[in-house]
């Protein structure tokens, strides 16, 4: 079977891009024709892909053009690959995919939403309101990446579509090798205001004097950069580091004690899984949708309340001083992260794609028998 999967840009090194590229390589490792058709970038993926997955830059073709012109490129393009499915990787794509759809009648149209429906945006909250409703009624297949998310849509929306929570994949497994271990409270993700980086900032200025041999180290990058810098020094915190992007962020799980998610949303919680396949115990606020199926609360790590900050520091302080506990609770960690294996998850997949291709035979089989009576 052919698949496109229909991203915004696929040069990003964020989360999503990072799923994608594991599912791809997955998929085209077990005989699926697979292509990602990406509507802007550079050219160049941050994550590697397996040389039989192509990607198709529509901005390098035309650098300018308009909806209407980058439609006729992004259909020519089906047109000639004409997949059997078409897999939006972000429910805003829809605005694309809704008219793709009617060009390409015959081709099965997922949406693969990686926010949680309540997730707010400081830009086109409205228009991904729109975007939803367009998906439920007239898409395929919604895929979602917790339950508590598809509770959220089966609840607020009269959904036409069929709707199946495909959790993401862990991207390690067993294998990685082992690093001495330090003091260090370790943290990723983009640095903008829905990662709560600076509730992690109050946090620790609760800790810091009180653990003057511990670190806290932030990965990552964004449009927050300099406000949480000013936040950081505002606060005179010595100990706690913002390191941007790496390139190896498996040796900052391995070297680290404890992970920490203060997110103030989360469409899954990719780094959280991440982190615990590591052996790292896990104090997460539960925030909609995923941490809450991915910690368990006391046996692998702590949830807390969202925006509880002296709470949130309680837990951390729990594992920082009890070395005994850090190390029962990142086996309990590693143990948990197994249900989220690469395996399991392309198994996931392969049975949508496969009920998916199953209607359409039987529906094609109904309709050919009514048709000789």
């Amino acid at each position: 079977m052919e698949i496109v999967f229909f991203i915004g840009n696929m040069s990003h090194s964020g989360g999503t891009e990072r799923v994608l590229s594991v599912i791809a390589n997955g998929l085209s490792e077990r005989g699926y024709r697979v292509s990602i058709m990406s509507l802007w970038g550079t050219g160049k993926t941050f994550f590697s892909l397996d040389e039989e997955v192509k990607v198709f830059w529509a901005e390098e073709e035309a650098p300018k053009a308009g909806i209407i012109r980058k439609l006729k490129q992004l259909n020519a393009f089906l047109g000639k690959k004409k997949p059997d499915f078409l897999v939006d990787v972000d429910i805003i794509l829809v605005f694309y995919s809704f008219f793709l759809k009617r060009l390409n009648p015959k081709v099965h149209w997922i949406s693969w939403e990686h926010f949680n429906y309540h997730y707010h945006f400081k830009r086109n909250h409205s228009l991904r309101a729109v975007a939803r409703r367009l998906v439920s009624r007239f898409s395929d297949q919604l895929i979602v990446l917790s339950e508590e998310d598809k509770g959220y849509y089966q609840q607020n929306l009269n959904l036409k579509c069929r709707i199946t929570r495909i959790y993401n994949p862990n991207p390690y497994g067993d294998g990685e090798p082992e690093e001495a271990k330090e003091p260090v409270i370790f943290a990723a993700g983009r640095l903008t205001g829905v990662k709560g980086f600076d509730l992690l900032m109050k946090s620790w200025k609760m800790l810091e004097d009180k653990y003057p041999e511990w670190k806290v180290l932030v990965a990552g990058e964004g449009e927050d950069r300099y406000i949480l810098e000013e936040q950081k020094k505002a606060a005179g915190l010595k100990n706690f580091h913002f390191i941007g992007n790496v390139s190896d962020i498996g040796h900052y799980y391995n070297i680290s004690e404890i992970f920490v998610l203060s997110s103030r949303d989360e469409g899954f919680g990719m780094v959280l899984l991440e982190a615990m396949d590591f052996s790292l115990p896990a104090v997460s606020y539960s925030c909609k949708a995923g941490p809450g199926e991915i910690v368990i609360d006391g046996e692998n790590g702590y949830l807390v309340e969202p925006g509880n900050v002296e709470m949130f520091a309680q837990k951390l302080e729990l594992l920082m001083k009890d070395e005994e506990l850090r190390r029962r609770m990142g086996r309990n960690a590693k143990e948990s992260t197994k249900r989220f294996d690469r395996e399991q998850i392309l198994d996931d997949w392969e049975g949508v794609l496969g009920s998916m291709m199953t209607m359409r035979r039987e529906r094609t089989d109904e309709y050919s028998g009514d048709s000789g009576q």
